[in-house]
């Protein structure tokens, strides 16, 4: 019996309760190597503790005990489909929290404007109103590495196009790093998307080859706001109090990334003051 482990033990081991053994072991999700019939006693191998660790994974992430056997094959869990769909799944709920966020902040602003009266207009640095929620930054001048993108619905495009964007660099032959970021360029009403990565500092940008993906943000001085959530229509139509005429462009930089995050937002829109 040295080769088995209790229950006893496996609980210990894994901060899991009995009482839960014993029910994985009802519902087929995760059964005993070896039940003694004297004492119905419950014993696993040590190879069973991963599959202890994956049952944990999909509690956490919500997912339903008895969807788990649709991961099992010849008596062990698919590991590598379970983590995907888990992977899926969190970025799903990643992306609710921040419209959560979003929501919440708005209701906030709301509050704020109903108490006093009026939104608090704050001066940028160079003496321009800017509206509530609105600041400046003076930003240095970025190279950055391009990818179109044609969509936008949920966070597996995004990573998706950073991967792309990695390859690319790759076999270019330059580095590449985060904080990635989308470019929204508007000429005239109509819409190109990018998404880019930033070209390493240290790459000199007399070094690069010469190539339509790579793309220099100027420096200057830039308007920019917090949010908890990718830009959207809404959110544009607030950013037209600060921008001038029907064609320019709107950086949405990452900043979950960055060293110094902002306050907890994971994303920072810039648009370069005039």
């Amino acid at each position: 019996m040295n080769q088995y482990l209790s229950i006893g033990k496996v609980s210990k081991l894994k901060n899991v309760s009995i009482k839960s053994l014993r029910y994985y072991d009802r519902i087929g999700i995760l059964k005993p190597a070896f039940v003694n019939t004297d004492t119905n006693y419950r014993y696993y191998t040590e190879e069973q503790l991963y599959l202890l660790d994956a049952i944990t994974l999909c509690i956490k992430l919500g997912i339903p005990l008895k969807d788990l056997n649709h991961y099992v094959e010849n008596d062990s869990i698919n590991l590598q489909k379970l983590l995907y769909d888990g992977k899926i799944l969190a970025e799903e709920k990643i992306l609710e929290i921040h419209k959560c966020l979003e929501a919440l902040q708005e209701a906030l602003r709301q509050l704020s404007i109903s108490e006093s009266g009026m939104a608090r207009i704050p001066e940028s640095k160079s003496g321009l109103l800017l509206p509530d929620g609105f600041y400046q930054n003076t930003i240095d001048t970025r190279t950055i590495l391009t990818v179109p993108l044609e969509e936008f619905d949920t966070p597996k495009y995004y990573g998706q196009h950073i991967l792309k964007l990695f390859v690319t660099a790759q076999q270019m032959g330059i580095n590449v790093s985060y904080p990635s970021g989308i470019l929204y360029e508007y000429q005239n009403g109509s819409l190109m998307r990018h998404m880019f990565l930033l070209v390493h500092p240290e790459e000199s940008p007399a070094l690069l080859p010469e190539n339509e993906a790579i793309r220099t943000l100027p420096a200057g001085d830039y308007i920019c706001r917090k949010i908890s959530a990718h830009m959207t229509d809404s959110v544009q139509e607030e950013m037209k109090e600060v921008l001038k005429g029907s064609s320019y462009s709107i950086i949405e930089t990452d900043t979950s990334s960055a060293q110094n995050k902002k306050n907890g937002y994971p994303f920072e829109l810039q648009y370069l003051a005039e």
